[in-house]
């Protein structure tokens, strides 16, 4: 299958450091609420990279950058056609995204944008660097060796891992946060991702 992902739009989701930002990276399934409110109007999803615009007291100010449906108000994705969160918002969420970037998916013909939002998180299980997360999402998929030949990442397509890892999760004793991380892990680095450049 030729996967043919805008490249300017994909390259635009690692955010350029500037003076008085700081990148991170969600480690665990992170609550999102508006300024000044408690309810929940989202979840940061784990391996998500983020900006930390503002501290205030153990509240953090994230902007969260990725690619949605035009006129979808559901969810943030990480790249066009596959179904890896950034976040996922509660139905009526109304949050306020800003359209970074509009274009026709050229694989599915669909209408997508790359946007951001800003929201409010604790700051907590934010970490400076990706790798580990990784490294330990590489680790826990290990004990599905268990019972059967480790599938290769890129056996499947990023749309199909989080149906595989649910199916095994009990058998492997994940909890929720360890499903997430592993899924994440397993959809940026399956077969049909785009290379970086």
């Amino acid at each position: 299958m030729n996967v043919s992902i805008k490249p300017i739009a994909f390259a635009t989701l690692i955010f350029v450091c500037v003076q008085g930002s700081e990148i991170k990276y969600a480690s665990k399934v992170k609550s999102l609420y508006k300024e000044g409110g408690d309810k929940v109007v989202g979840r940061l999803l784990p391996t998500a990279q983020v900006e930390v615009l503002e501290h205030k007291g153990n509240k953090v100010l994230l902007r969260i950058q990725g690619y949605k449906q035009v006129n979808n108000q559901a969810a943030l994705y990480f790249a066009p056609n596959r179904r890896i969160l950034n976040v996922g918002f509660s139905k009526n969420a109304g949050v306020a995204f800003k359209s970074i970037e509009s274009f026709k998916e050229s694989e599915s013909k669909q209408e997508w944008e790359l946007a951001s939002v800003d929201l409010w998180s604790d700051d907590t299980h934010l970490v400076e660097s990706v790798e580990p997360l990784y490294k330990e999402a590489n680790e826990l998929f290990a004990n599905c060796s268990i019972c059967h030949a480790l599938h290769p990442p890129k056996e499947f397509n990023a749309n199909a891992w989080p149906s595989v890892i649910k199916s095994m999760k009990t058998r492997v004793g994940f909890d929720n946060d360890q499903e997430y991380l592993v899924s994440q892990y397993l959809q940026k680095n399956a077969k049909d991702m785009p290379k970086e450049k």
